[in-house]
């Protein structure tokens, strides 16, 4: 064996048989000092494949210089490959040694496309995953549209427990998302648009039979995709989710503080004690610390968490109300007592403007919420997977090009999941 050929198959990680190393040396190529390996590739075949003729004549070499892995970005390495060319005796035909290093009539090779789509995977730029694979970003981008097909097309199966939300995209435009709320939360979908018509578009391709399989959907509290669960999935339980709930009663308590706080002069002691440590007010009572005293350099005191909260809503008697009212009902939701949720809603009194229209949008959507008071299915897997997508966009300064960042998506998704195989997909 030949101990050039050896060591260079060994530190490249080559294990073509038909591929003899014999040479190796540095050139400048693209301006750039490059590791050149050279090498032959014989042709193994003994019989023509287009009419079986044992004769086959030795007919030159095609030399091509192919894209390698490079430890150093910096210096390239390229594999100088000298094709076998035969011609058979009989029909004339003539063929070409293939390798599987590289494609037939392609100049990278598969190391370091699998290499791109590991790093595509990864929380990075095109440009950057271009320049250590050492190839052209256009070139990243055509490998990135060999992804465009990865969401699921089985119009047979839809997930049991399904979530659906929206995330601002392209352009800036706000495109639909469902993903499975049980499991890996894995993406069902992603639409261009949330247009009402282009969702039920999307779930009538399923038969009537899969949808009826759909037990729970989660939403928000925006009507249209209320709507649209009613009509696309009607045996399933339409579930509010919990913390659009709790976002909407801290938002309303909160502008009743501010409102309250501006009655009072800045310098009063009423003012600063509404004012400042206003993360207290919004944090769920069960959760104040009762113990550990701290300095409140606002108030010039030591207190607890919860005195502090109980300072503050001495002020005023609707601001209390609203407080306990709010707190009552995130202590309902934790317990899952529908009876007390029904109870609260119907029976607050002296609360402020703001959150009275909040209980009266719960009161409008009540089943719904009672539906989130026993479910344990939230939509915190896909705000969490709304994320991960913002910090796709972010990562790459944006998209201009919708299916490119779809195939990031899902593929950072398999990231994620480092357990599940993946294929690498070439074209």
């Amino acid at each position: 064996m030949d101990p050039v050929d050896n060591n260079i198959k060994f530190a490249l990680s080559i294990k073509d048989p038909n591929v003899v190393f014999y040479k190796y040396n540095y050139q400048v190529i693209k301006a750039k000092r490059a590791k050149v390996y050279i090498a032959t590739v014989k042709f193994d075949q003994k019989h023509c494949a287009n009419c079986g003729f044992c004769e086959l004549s030795h007919n030159g070499h095609y030399v091509s210089r192919v894209t390698y892995l490079a430890a150093n970005a910096s210096e390239p390495v390229y594999l100088e490959l000298h094709k076998e060319r035969v011609i058979c005796r009989n029909c004339k035909a003539s063929f070409m040694a293939t390798s599987d290093v590289v494609d037939k009539y392609c100049c990278i090779s598969r190391a370091t496309r699998q290499k791109v789509f590991m790093s595509l995977q990864d929380d990075r730029t095109q440009a950057s995953i271009a320049i250590d694979a050492g190839i052209s970003a256009s070139t990243v981008c055509r490998y990135l549209d060999n992804y465009d097909d990865l969401f699921r097309r089985n119009l047979n199966y839809l997930p049991v427990h399904l979530a659906m939300d929206e995330f601002r995209g392209i352009g800036g435009r706000l495109h639909f998302i469902c993903i499975n709320g049980a499991g890996e939360h894995e993406i069902q979908q992603i639409l261009p648009d949330r247009f009402k018509q282009s969702i039920t578009d999307y779930f009538k391709q399923f038969p009537a039979s899969v949808r009826a399989r759909v037990k729970t959907v989660t939403v928000d509290l925006n009507s249209y995709y209320q709507d649209i669960a009613k009509a696309m999935f009607p045996q399933a339980k339409i579930v509010i989710d919990r913390f659009h709930i709790v976002a909407m009663m801290t938002r309303a308590f909160n502008q009743t503080r501010v409102q309250t706080m501006k009655k009072y002069n800045k310098r009063s002691y009423e003012y600063r004690t509404l004012k400042f440590a206003w993360r207290l007010y919004l944090k769920y009572a069960g959760n104040l610390d009762e113990e550990h005293v701290f300095y409140d350099r606002h108030l010039r005191k030591q207190l607890t968490q919860l005195e502090r909260v109980e300072q503050g809503l001495t002020i005023n008697e609707e601001l209390k109300a609203s407080y306990e009212s709010m707190q009552s009902i995130m202590e309902n939701l934790k317990n899952q007592d529908k009876d007390k949720l029904v109870e609260d809603l119907y029976t607050n009194q002296n609360i402020s403007p703001y959150m009275k229209a909040v209980f009266q949008t719960f009161k409008k959507n009540l089943v719904v919420v009672l539906n989130a008071s026993e479910s344990d299915y939230t939509n915190g897997p896909v705000e969490g997977m709304n994320r991960m997508i913002k910090q796709i966009q972010r990562t790459a300064f944006g998209f201009r090009n919708y299916h490119h960042m779809i195939s990031r998506i899902k593929l950072r998704q398999m990231r994620t999941k480092p357990m599940k195989k993946t294929e690498l997909k070439v074209a």
